[in-house]
């Protein structure tokens, strides 16, 4: 047996053989560098390399000083292979380059075109290749394709070796077939069925004749959006404590489509029980901010109701002057009694005052032009409804195509900055053309429309027209604040001249205007015009007269108008109201003498959450000879856009022989309709209208060879239209039906304009 003492003595021994290797190792590794040699590198200079270096002559080379050169130099991805050779003191480190990519294709793509996935890629020539970008890019390829409901696709990265140490990187694709949902369910649902749910999601199973829809098209991200669709619709509906446990999708097993489920908790079905409301702010009683709530104790629990009624709390603290308040609901349920009680609180807040206005993105139109407008200025108390009121009335100006504003914490508690961004939009039309037509022959016309000339606000038109049958000539200007304030001045002059076959109209004059508002909502205009026309009668086969042939006559006339504008748009209204009254009157020298008098009004609400916009308006008017006979010129015609479904003056009183409109003494017209996207994309920029118009015009004081002279029968009709917001401005598309008409009035059953709405 080996004896404790003879072991001692062997591992003893053990361990002075180790300590003598490690002594040895140590002095082989840890020997001094004398000089350091770079070889093999051809792009990459020696200089760049040896900056990467972690060692350097004279340095102790080592094993963990090994380790960390190779780790410097394969992090740089300029190398594919490095080697170090330890000689005697002399370190010699041999590199071989990564290649230089020459070019980068896709191959075997039909459905995406090869330039738009290339530059997807964002692998640009005379990059260095390595593995991991061709891997990278396959990945991205890979997702791209399923994004396009591609998801058997495949993509395998090939190296084209060239000279030069460089590759072609080609990426050859297999697209495979569109693998799109081919079933959507539901579970755990029980007062709502699958197919009523399915209207509520953004995602489609596949249907034959949705061709042009993407929304059937499986994509992992929709899923996150069509839960929170889903719970939007419960919440609305009053179950306050809906779950949507699981959203999921899975390819099928023979990869012909995706099937979608959702898990859902419904829970109970809620009313509002008790409704309380804190105020922590000094001297606001929350008995003020009650009426601004839109639900009772009783209703049923929806959501849209408590956000409306939150936004309605802080915008009325706003017009009280406090423009950062936080209000925050807390709720409690009873779902054993199906109860939910409600307490909101206003946290505590200060007054603020307007620090200072910041426009922004207005690259055109002058700050000024901008600032006029705002009823706040620095140093006011801050007001919301001011501040409402304020991007209403820069709306209002035409010259953009959106107004935003935030209010931002000013440099103290007390005080806000007001930042009103806008989008520019042309505000301004150039044209010039030479054409020939067999009424008019050779012509040519060229005209200029600016509302917003050098950005100042003020607006100017030319436009003239040439030809053998007819010349036009109109020069206008107009200032919104004439010598800086609150008075708008315009002017204008015209001279036009029409060769009929059988009567010549020559006309011309001019006309100034002044206007100012008050209560800013109120608007007063006051106009002045200087007319002259004469009619001269060649040869007429007309059975009726106008009551101006072979007259020189001469109008002298001033009007007056008066309106209130409380639409949030004029251009595009979605609430809100107007109300308009002109009185004209010519007598003030001349031989022209009437009296005519117009109301208009419009009336605009959103209902269900603005999701539509019901509108109306209506007008009426009517002209007085003053015991004179009134000419055809300063008659009303009737049709186009205020009755759609009928021509520009297809309404009303016509020649019995030419079929000529002649215009009317009295005239009333209206409209009903109803505006929303509901249904549609909301990034296409499109809503739907259906619309009823109603209307009638009748009267001459030449009512001899007239149809329908007297005839005051309302005109109706109903029709659907398209409004879409593009790039060039408003488009509108109408079609109509008259479904109430006169066999002489002359119909236009569809209609498109530029412009605009209504």
């Amino acid at each position: 047996m080996t004896t404790f003492k003879q072991l001692c003595k062997k591992n003893s021994l053990i361990g002075a053989l180790l300590f003598v290797c490690f002594v040895y190792s140590t002095q082989a590794f840890a020997e001094k560098i004398s000089d350091i040699q770079v070889n093999g590198n051809q792009r990459v200079s020696e200089t760049t390399i040896r900056s990467y270096l972690p060692l350097e002559p004279g340095d102790d080379f080592s094993t963990a000083v090994l380790d960390s050169t190779i780790d410097r130099l394969f992090s740089t991805s300029l190398f594919s292979n490095v080697d170090i050779v330890n000689n005697k003191g002399v370190v010699t480190i041999t590199v071989t380059e990564n290649p230089i990519i020459n070019r980068v294709t896709v191959e075997g793509n039909d459905v995406l075109d090869t330039d738009i996935l290339v530059s997807q890629l964002g692998i640009e020539p005379r990059r260095v290749y390595t593995k991991k970008v061709a891997l990278d890019g396959m990945q991205k390829l890979l997702e791209i394709y399923q994004l396009s409901g591609r998801y058997g696709a495949s993509v395998v990265p090939v190296v084209i070796e060239l000279e030069n140490n460089r590759i072609d990187l080609i990426f050859e694709v297999d697209e495979g077939p569109l693998i799109k949902i081919t079933s959507v369910q539901f579970n755990g649902n029980e007062r709502f069925s699958d197919r009523k749910l399915k209207q509520v999601i953004s995602s489609r199973s596949q249907r034959w004749w949705a061709f042009l829809s993407s929304s059937d098209k499986y994509d992992e991200n929709r899923l996150d959006y069509d839960s929170r669709l889903l719970r939007q619709f419960y919440l609305s509906r009053g179950y306050a404590d809906i779950n949507i446990k699981r959203a999921r999708g899975g390819l099928l097993p023979d990869r012909s489509g995706f099937a979608i489920s959702f898990v859902l908790e419904e829970g109970p079905l809620y009313q509002f029980d008790k409704i309380e409301i804190v105020s922590k702010i000094e001297n606001i009683n929350a008995d003020e901010l009650d009426t601004a709530l839109t639900f009772v104790s009783g209703d049923r629990y929806d959501v849209r109701k408590l956000e409306e009624s939150l936004l309605a709390i802080t915008n009325r603290l706003g017009n009280l002057g406090y423009a950062f308040v936080n209000v925050s609901p807390t709720i409690a349920t009873d779902p054993d009694n199906g109860l939910l009680n409600i307490k909101i609180s206003v946290d505590p807040s200060r007054k603020n005052y307007v620090e200072r206005i910041e426009i922004i993105d207005n690259s055109r139109t002058a700050d000024f032009v901008i600032r006029r407008e705002m009823q706040l200025v620095e140093g006011d108390a801050y007001n919301n409804l001011k501040l409402q009121q304020s991007i209403r009335n820069i709306r209002n100006l035409g010259f953009f195509r959106d107004v935003s504003v935030k209010s931002k914490p000013g440099s103290t508690p007390e005080q806000s900055v007001i930042e009103v961004g806008v989008e520019e939009q042309s505000t301004g039309n150039l044209a010039v053309g030479i054409g020939y037509s067999s009424i008019d022959q050779s012509s040519f016309s060229f005209g200029i429309d600016e509302k917003n000339f050098l950005g100042t606000g003020r607006a100017i038109g030319f436009s003239s027209v040439i030809s053998s049958k007819k010349s036009d000539f109109d020069v206008s200007i107009s200032e919104p604040f004439f010598l800086g304030r609150n008075l708008s001045a315009s002017a204008s002059v015209y001279q036009n001249k029409v060769k009929g076959t059988s009567v010549t109209i020559e006309r011309r004059g001019f006309g100034v205007g002044f206007g100012f508002r008050a209560a800013n909502s109120v608007y007063h205009n006051l106009t002045y015009n200087l007319a002259e026309s004469e009619t001269d009668t060649t040869d007429t086969t007309a059975a009726s007269s106008t009551g101006e042939d072979g007259l020189k006559l001469l109008s002298s006339a001033v009007g007056y108008r008066l309106g209130i504008e409380k639409r949030d748009n004029r251009f595009d209204p979605t609430e809100g109201y107007f109300a308009e009254i002109a009185e004209t009157y010519s007598g003030l020298g001349g031989n022209v003498t009437f009296l005519k008098s117009v109301v208009k009004g419009a009336y605009y609400v959103p209902i269900s959450f603005e999701r539509f916009v019901l509108g109306a308006r209506a007008e009426a008017g009517v002209v007085n000879g003053l015991g004179e006979n009134i000419t055809q010129s300063n008659r009303f015609l009737l049709g186009g856009n205020k009755i759609r479904g009928f021509d520009g003056s297809g309404i009303g009183p016509r020649d019995s022989s030419s079929n000529a409109a002649v215009g009317g003494n009295q005239y009333y017209a209206g409209s009903f309709e109803i505006i929303s996207d509901a249904g549609l994309n909301p990034d296409l920029g499109m809503r739907w209208t259906f619309y009823a118009d109603y209307g009638s015009v009748w009267g001459t004081d030449y009512p001899t060879g007239v149809d329908g002279a007297d005839d005051d029968s309302m005109r109706q009709s109903i029709g659907f239209g398209i409004l879409w917001d593009t790039a060039i401005g408003p488009l509108s598309f109408y079609w109509a039906d008259p479904i109430s008409k006169q066999s002489y009035d002359a119909l236009r059953e569809f209609q498109f304009t530029i412009g605009t709405r209504l």
